[in-house]
């Protein structure tokens, strides 16, 4: 056995939660810290600027594809996740979500017992602190990267004046639990998009007991009867073999982590015995319990708005502004995914905001219509925040080249349709506002498509999912980790990632899924304390 490949921690991803994991235990000289990463690094330009999300979303050099079953009318979607250091937040639109003290309540309610609000708040605060600077409204005196703002046109302001007419009033900070809109903020350093899991990363890889291993493949765990003694990848040279002194952490995201454990021999018998994979430890949960989102755009044109598809620049700075000032260059590269995004309610049944809106001056095409729309063109996107359908994925063979069995399970209860309904009729009665109403033609699914069947085949034939996949090795008394994130039925392995929220929050997952990488490195701290 090489020296090298002899650690105390094997983390396998570096995402997210991963980046945030390496950075606390690598904090400690005393650990030798290994992250094992399938996908290479991510500083070429289309990864760091943030408009160019999309590109970097459906590179299949850059993505693990897996095609979901059939749904719908005889839809498949493929997804992809993220395979490139710093996992799916790189091609991403690096927005910052904090999330409500409600979600965290619900996480409790199913068993997360310690997974609360204040435990989160002191993580994203720390995080803030490590990767982005402090920030004096937050937790110190001290200054931040400055943030830019998204692309600015005379569109987007129109749009703003709509939701300020209908409630949704600008904001400086996206975070909070009334309705609301802001320029999608991206912080910045030296005018590029500094993503939070990148600032983390670099920083504890040049310590001299942190490795990143870019271009390896997590084939399976080692184990030595039900405990975790190591990890096999797959390398351009061949297999190779890792060993952990102390602990092995899955950080490999909501599609990698189930797969990798059921390709191990972890997870459901009759999944295991049908793939060819031998039972190491029974857990019915993994695989189980994927909760996504699915919304769905709507594709404007607009006519006689004279400066769309211009430079954004930087907003205007005076006693009145919505925004604070940002230096040029970085509002110029800043342009992400979106352009404006709200947070609003749709009416359906509850006070608080149920749904996202996604403004963004550069048209998407799907394929499905093309030459239909011009340079003049937007789009507007709704996703319902907290959806209750339940999918699930799992393999079909004992190898990464057997493709998993992916079920959606899109809009699979009454709750989830009525809430589409509810959202879908919530944009609507916004782009319906005036002087914004009389600028647009709705293209896509264009104003025929007005009743209940017609809406939801449109969303699920046509909508998207925004890699927000959450619990296939869920936290909760029937999860597949316990309230440490030790995977249960075994020894010395832990999930530490996305895959383990039992619920979805109501924001993007990039903040909490760092927070629970940044959690699990306090919860083996605390481990190796007791131990001693």
């Amino acid at each position: 056995m090489s020296s090298k490949n002899l650690v105390d921690y094997i983390i396998v991803g570096s995402g997210a939660a991963g980046a945030a994991l390496a950075h606390r235990l690598g904090s400690n000289p005393q650990n030798r810290v290994l992250v094992i990463e399938a996908g290479e690094s991510d500083r070429h330009q289309r990864y760091l600027m943030p408009a160019r999300f999309t590109q970097a979303s459906t590179d299949p050099q850059h993505q693990h594809r897996h095609a979901s079953q059939v749904f719908g009318a005889g839809r498949m979607d493929h997804r992809g996740t993220g395979c490139l250091m710093e996992g799916s937040t790189t091609p991403s639109g690096l927005i910052w979500g904090r999330d409500t003290e409600a979600d965290y309540e619900a996480w409790e309610a199913v068993g997360a017992t310690g997974w609360n609000r204040s435990r989160f708040l002191e993580a994203f605060t720390e995080i803030e602190r490590h990767a982005l600077d402090a920030t004096a409204s937050r937790v110190g005196g001290a200054s931040r990267p400055a943030e830019a703002v998204g692309r600015q046109d005379a569109t987007a302001e129109l749009w703003l004046d709509a939701l300020a007419r209908q409630g949704i009033d600008a904001v400086a900070d996206l975070n909070g639990s009334l309705d609301r809109a802001a320029y999608v903020p991206h912080p910045m350093s030296t005018g590029v998009p500094k993503s939070r899991a990148r600032a983390l990363l670099r920083g504890c890889a040049r310590r001299r007991n942190v490795r990143v291993r870019p271009h390896c493949t997590a084939r399976r765990i080692l184990f030595e009867g039900t405990t975790a003694i190591g990890v096999e990848a797959q390398t351009s040279r061949g297999t190779v073999r890792f060993w952990a002194r102390r602990e092995v952490i899955l950080c490999a995201g909501t599609m990698g982590s189930p797969l990798l454990l059921e390709r191990s021999g972890v997870g459901d018998p009759e999944v295991l015995t049908t793939a060819g994979v031998h039972l190491v430890a029974e857990s019915q949960a993994v695989g189980a319990n994927l909760r996504q989102r699915r919304g769905a755009a709507l594709t404007l044109r607009f006519n006689g708005v004279p400066d769309h598809g211009r430079e954004p620049t930087p907003p205007i700075v005076g006693p009145r502004s919505r925004f604070r000032s940002v230096p040029r260059r970085a509002a110029v590269s800043a342009g992400g995914g979106a352009a404006v995004l709200a947070v609003t309610n749709s009416g359906h049944g509850t006070s608080s905001p149920d749904m996202e809106l996604l403004f963004t001056p550069v048209v998407e095409h799907d394929g499905l219509h093309p030459g239909a729309v011009g340079a003049t063109a937007v789009t507007v996107a709704f996703y319902p925040r907290s959806p209750t359908s339940i999918g699930s994925v799992h393999i079909t063979g004992p190898t990464l080249a057997d493709p998993p069995r992916l079920v959606p399970g899109y809009l699979s209860t009454d709750h989830d349709n009525e809430l589409t309904l509810a959202a879908f009729a919530r944009t609507r009665e916004i782009l319906a506002t005036e002087p914004f109403a009389s600028t647009m033609t709705e293209v896509n699914p264009g104003p025929e498509v007005t009743d209940t069947r017609d809406t939801l085949r449109y969303v699920m034939e046509h909508g998207f999912t925004r890699k927000h996949e959450v619990g296939t090795c869920a936290l909760g008394a029937d999860g597949a980790v316990d309230e440490e994130l030790r995977v249960r039925g075994t020894h010395r392995l832990r999930v530490a990632d996305a895959s383990v929220m039992p619920v979805l929050t109501t924001g993007d997952t990039e903040a909490a899924s760092l927070a629970v990488g940044w959690i699990a490195g306090d919860i083996l701290r605390n481990a190796n304390t007791r131990s001693r």
